[in-house]
């Protein structure tokens, strides 16, 4: 019985030396894992850095985007609204036009990309603010051959940009002097700008 108690008392000896030796090496090795930081000494004569002033948040409204080129036609400068990269939403892109007409804009919007070629005006007048603005049957049939974000964009960068050049409230489309159809939707009303 001596015997086997000493073999216990020996075991638990063991045991504890064990235990005893992984806590330090735990704690030992947890402060050399961390980076050592290098003394640092400052300089007799430090060169005051100077921060820049932060900017005040400018309550003025932007200007309308401009052209980033000088105007190369001798025409107008005007602002054009182009589907984003990923042809989710509108941008507003300067665009020159050889004239005020309105197939000028259109044809901006055609050199921008937000309206496929052979796109025309085929007559447009103002009454109470309300453009109505009638296409050719190539814009009708790109909008209908469109999908629904497709179909949003060919409708408002035409929308935007009209409502944003002629100063009015909000446009009809209709083509060849009837309502514009998508295949889904009827616009048989005013259509305002987009944000």
């Amino acid at each position: 019985m001596k015997k086997r108690t000493g073999v216990i008392i020996a075991i638990i000896a063991v045991i504890a030396v064990i235990a005893a030796a992984c806590i330090y090496g735990y704690v030992s090795g947890k402060d050399a894992d961390e980076p050592q930081q290098p003394a640092v000494t400052e300089p007799a004569d430090k060169p005051e850095v100077q921060q820049p002033e932060p900017e005040e948040p400018d309550d003025e409204e932007k200007p309308d985007v401009q052209p980033e080129e000088a105007n190369p036609t001798d025409g107008d400068a005007t602002v054009v609204y182009v589907p984003d990269e990923q042809g989710e939403t509108l941008t507003p892109v300067g665009a020159n036009v050889e004239d005020d007409s309105d197939q000028a804009l259109v044809d901006a919007l055609i050199s921008a990309g937000s309206l496929p070629a052979g796109v025309e005006v085929q007559s447009s007048s103002i009454e109470d603010g309300v453009l109505m603005l009638d296409m050719n049957a190539v814009y009708g049939n790109a909008v209908r051959s469109s999908g629904t974000t497709g179909e949003s964009n060919l409708i408002y960068s035409l929308v935007n940009t009209f409502v944003q050049a002629r100063g009015v409230d909000s446009v009809i489309l209709t083509v060849d002097g009837a309502p514009l159809e998508s295949g889904h939707e009827i616009y048989d009303y005013p259509l305002k700008a987009t944000n």
